[in-house]
C-alpha cells in the first residue's frame, strides 16, 4: 500500500509538471535595455535535463536547439529530482553599462555551476550553492548573483547546471550592479521588518510567559523562534549568516527546521485550543502529523532528502487542515479563543497552500507567491498574539465568576452543614490569595513598564533640561559680566565727579583766589570732565544693553518651554524657532553660518512646548553633525526653510555636516539608538521627536549624504480635526 501511494504521489507531481512545462516555447536572445531595473530571463530559457549528470557543458553546447525544452512565459518549475538540469541562454546588451549581473534568485539550490562563453569563444565557470562556503562566492549575497562583461551591441551564451534535492524553481534575472544591489536591499528591509515583528512578538509574549507561567505562552514563543529560523532559511538569510561554513546543516535545514516548526505549531494548537477538554477524540488524531514530523527529519538526516521534502509538503497541508478543522468544531462550541485561532490559522493555511501550489508549478511564480510564507506567518503571530491577550481576560473572568458562584454556595448552605461551610470558605480565602497574588504581579508588571516609560521620557526631558541650561547659563552669564566689568569704572569715575564736586564747592567762599582757581581748572583738565561724561553715558548704556539682552534671553527660554501652555493652541511656528536659536547661540558662534528662509506662515494649532522639544532635538544634532567634521576651513551652514503646502506647515533643517549612511537613516527614529558615544546622549531624542510629530498628525522625513549633509523635514497640519495624545 505505501508504494502505491508514492507511486500515486509521483504520478500526481509528472502529471502537474507536465503541464507546467508544456515544451512548446521557442529559444530566443534575451535583451537588456534598461540599466535601472532587473529584466526576467524566463521566457524563452533552454532546459535539458541529465538524469546520469555526466554531460558536460561542452556536450551541452553541441546539441541542436530541438533537443531542449523551451520555457513559455512563468518561472521554470522543475519539481524535485535526482536529475541534473542544463538551463542555457543568450544575452544581448544595449545598455552603456558593459559589466551586467545575472541574479538567480533561489537560494537554496545545493550546486550550481554557472558557464560564461566568452567572444573569443573561451569559457568561465564559477561553481557555487548552499554546498559551498560564501565566502568563496565573488558577490555575498543570500541568492547567487554572477558578475558577466558584456559590451553595448553584443551577445553572450550562458549556461547554468543545478542540481538539488529541494524544490528546484529557475528565476533569473538581469540587471546592471545598481539594479542589483537596490533590489537586495529592499529584501534586506522586508526581511528586518519581518524579523523585528516576531522579536516583538517573541519578547511581549516571553514576558508575559515570565509573569503568568502559562504553558501556551512558552509554547507560543518556541514557535515564533522555530517559525522565524525556518523563514529566513527558506530567504537564504541563515545560510549567509549563520552555517555557510556547514553543508550538511546548509542541504538539510529546510527540512528539519520546518518539521520542527509543524511539531511545536502541532502540540501549541492542540495545548491553545484545549482540545483535550473541547474534542477528546480530536485531541488523539494530533499525534499523527507529530509522528509524520518526526518521521521526515529521521529520513533528512539519512539523506533521503526528495522523499522528506515530498512528505514534508503533504503532512503540513494535513495538519495545517487537520487543526483548522479542530478549531472550527471547538468554535461552534462556543469559544472564544477558537474564534481567534481559526482566523490565524486560516491565514496560515492559505499561505501554505500557495506556497505548496508554488512549488508544485500550479501557480506561477513571483515574489508574492514566494514570500507568502512570510506574510502568512507574520500576520498569524499578530492575531495569536491578540488571542494570548484575549485569553488572559477570559480567564479572569471565569475566574470571577467562579468565586461568585462558590460565595453563593457557601451563603447558601451556611445554616445548613457549618463544618462543611468552614472548609469551603478555607477554599475561598485560598482561591482569593492566588486571585491577588496573579493579580498582584499584573499589577507589578503594568507598573514596572509605566515606571520604565516615564523613566525614559524623563530621562530625554533631563537631556534636553541640561542643553537648556547650558544655553541659559552661557548667555545670561554674557550680560551679567558685562554689567558687572561696567560697574567698578562707573564707581571711580563717579568717584572723580564727586571730588571735583566737592572741590568745587570749598573754593565757593573764596573765589577770588586766583591760586585756588588755577588748581580747580587744572583738576578738570586733568580729570577730563568732558570724557567722564561721554563714559558714564556709554557704561549706563551698556549696562541697559545688557538688562535687555538678559530680558530677551529669559523671554526666549518662555517662547522655547511654553511652560504655561498645557493646551493645545495657535501660535507663530517662526517663533518657535528663533527662540530654539537663541539658546543655541553659544553654540552656532563656532564657524557656524544660519540661514533663514521663512515665508509668510499662518499659525498653526498645536502644543508649542512639545514642537520647540523637536526643534531643539533636530538643531542640536545638525550642530554636532556639523562640528563632528573637525575642519577650520570649510564654514558650517544649517538652512532653516518654511513654507506651506495644502493644509500642512513645512519646516525644513539642513547642515553640511558629516552626513549619515542608510543604515543609520533606518534606524534614527527607534528608541535607544545613538552614534554618540557612552554617556553623551540618550537615544531617545529623535525617537521623541517621532511621537511627537506623529501624535500632531505630521510627518517627519530624513534625507541624509555621508559628507554632504542631512535635512530633516517636518510637516505639521494647520488644524488638528481630533483630540491629540501628546504624553507630559
Amino acid at each position: 500500500m505505501k508504494k502505491n501511494f508514492y507511486s500515486f504521489w509521483y504520478l500526481f507531481i509528472g502529471v502537474i509538471l507536465f503541464f507546467v512545462h508544456d515544451g512548446y516555447g521557442q529559444s530566443r536572445i534575451f535583451t537588456y535595455t534598461d540599466e535601472t531595473t532587473l529584466q526576467p530571463l524566463w521566457d524563452g530559457l533552454s532546459i535539458l535535463e541529465d538524469p546520469s549528470g555526466k554531460v558536460s557543458a561542452k556536450e551541452i553546447l553541441s546539441y541542436p536547439d530541438q533537443k531542449f525544452t523551451h520555457t513559455t512565459g512563468s518561472v521554470p518549475n522543475l519539481g524535485v529530482s535526482h536529475s541534473t538540469f542544463w538551463i542555457k541562454f543568450q544575452l544581448t546588451n544595449q545598455t552603456e553599462r558593459d559589466q551586467l549581473v545575472i541574479k538567480l534568485a533561489q537560494p537554496t539550490i545545493e550546486d550550481v555551476t554557472f558557464y560564461s562563453i566568452l567572444s573569443d569563444n573561451k569559457m568561465s565557470v564559477e561553481e557555487t550553492g548552499i554546498l559551498y562556503p560564501i565566502r568563496n562566492r565573488l558577490i555575498k549575497n543570500q541568492h547567487f548573483l554572477f558578475n558577466v562583461e558584456i559590451p553595448k551591441g553584443k551577445t553572450g551564451t550562458f549556461l547554468l547546471s543545478i542540481k538539488s534535492t529541494g524544490q528546484l524553481e529557475v528565476p533569473l534575472w538581469v540587471g546592471s550592479t545598481q539594479a542589483v544591489s537596490d533590489v537586495s536591499s529592499k529584501e534586506d528591509i522586508y526581511i528586518s521588518l519581518y524579523v523585528g515583528l516576531l522579536l516583538a512578538m517573541f519578547f511581549y509574549n516571553g514576558f508575559l510567559f515570565l509573569a503568568i507561567r502559562g504553558r501556551s505562552y512558552l509554547l507560543y514563543i518556541l514557535n515564533i523562534f522555530v517559525v522565524g529560523l525556518t523563514q529566513a532559511t527558506f530567504q537564504g538569510y541563515t545560510y549567509r549568516f549563520l552555517w555557510s561554513d556547514l553543508p550538511w546543516i546548509s542541504t538539510h535545514a529546510i527540512v528539519i527546521l520546518s518539521a520542527l516548526a509543524g511539531i511545536i505549531g502541532t502540540v501549541f494548537g492542540s495545548h491553545f485550543l484545549r482540545a483535550s477538554k473541547f474534542t477528546p477524540n480530536l485531541n488523539k488524531g494530533f499525534i499523527i502529523p507529530i509522528a509524520v514530523y518526526i518521521l521526515i527529519i529521521v529520513l533528512s538526516a539519512f539523506d533521503f532528502q526528495i522523499e522528506s521534502y515530498l512528505l514534508l509538503q503533504f503532512n503540513a497541508f494535513a495538519a495545517a487542515s487537520y487543526i483548522l478543522f479542530v478549531a472550527y468544531r471547538i468554535y461552534h462550541k462556543k469559544s472564544r479563543t477558537a474564534g481567534f485561532f481559526l482566523l490565524a490559522w486560516s491565514i496560515f493555511l492559505i499561505g501554505v497552500c500557495i506556497f505548496v501550489l508554488k512549488d508544485f508549478g500550479v501557480i506561477p511564480f513571483n515574489n508574492f507567491t514566494n514570500n507568502i510564507m512570510l506574510i502568512g506567518s507574520a500576520v498569524e503571530m499578530i492575531l495569536l498574539s491578540f488571542a494570548l491577550a484575549d485569553r488572559i481576560n477570559k480567564l479572569k473572568k471565569e475566574k470571577e465568576r467562579s468565586q461568585k458562584k462558590m460565595m453563593e454556595v457557601l451563603l447558601t448552605n451556611e445554616k445548613l452543614i457549618q463544618e462543611e461551610n468552614l472548609r469551603l470558605e478555607a477554599k475561598v480565602r485560598e482561591r482569593t490569595q492566588e486571585l491577588e497574588e496573579s493579580t498582584e504581579e499584573l499589577q507589578a508588571t503594568l507598573t514596572n513598564l509605566r515606571n520604565t516609560q516615564a523613566q525614559l521620557f524623563q530621562s530625554e526631558k533631563m537631556a534636553s533640561l541640561g542643553q537648556l541650561t547650558a544655553g541659559i547659563a552661557h548667555e545670561i552669564n554674557n550680560p551679567i559680566n558685562f554689567v558687572s566689568a561696567s560697574v567698578k569704572p562707573l564707581r571711580r569715575d563717579v568717584g572723580y565727579l564727586w571730588m571735583l564736586l566737592d572741590k568745587y564747592e570749598s573754593s565757593l567762599k573764596s573765589m577770588e583766589n586766583e591760586l585756588e582757581k588755577m588748581e580747580i581748572e587744572a583738576m578738570k583738565k586733568r580729570l577730563d570732565v568732558d570724557y567722564l561724561r561721554e563714559e558714564i553715558e556709554l557704561l549706563l548704556k551698556g549696562v541697559e544693553e545688557g538688562a535687555s539682552r538678559t530680558a530677551s534671553i529669559v523671554l526666549g527660554l518662555r517662547n522655547f518651554s511654553r511652560l504655561d501652555d498645557e493646551d493645545r493652541r495657535y501660535v507663530n511656528i517662526h517663533e518657535g524657532l528663533d527662540a530654539t536659536l537663541l539658546l543655541l547661540s553659544h553654540s552656532l558662534k563656532e564657524n557656524i553660518h544660519v540661514q533663514k528662509d521663512y515665508t509668510d506662515l499662518p499659525e498653526i494649532e498645536c502644543y508649542p512646548g512639545k514642537l520647540n522639544q523637536v526643534f531643539m532635538n533636530v538643531l542640536t544634532n545638525a550642530v554636532q553633525a556639523i562640528k563632528a567634521l573637525n575642519s577650520v576651513t570649510k564654514m558650517g551652514v544649517l538652512t532653516i526653510k518654511t513654507w506651506k503646502k495644502d493644509n500642512m506647515v513645512c519646516i525644513s533643517i539642513a547642515d553640511n555636516g558629516v552626513g549619515m549612511s542608510e543604515s543609520v537613516m533606518n534606524k534614527i527614529f527607534e528608541p535607544f539608538f545613538s552614534t554618540k558615544g557612552v554617556g553623551e546622549g540618550t537615544g531617545l531624542g529623535l525617537s521623541i521627536a517621532f511621537g511627537i510629530i506623529e501624535a500632531h498628525k505630521g510627518t517627519i522625513e530624513v534625507k541624509s549624504t555621508e559628507g554632504i549633509g542631512t535635512e530633516f523635514i517636518v510637516c505639521i497640519p494647520v488644524t488638528i480635526a481630533q483630540e491629540l495624545a501628546i504624553v507630559a
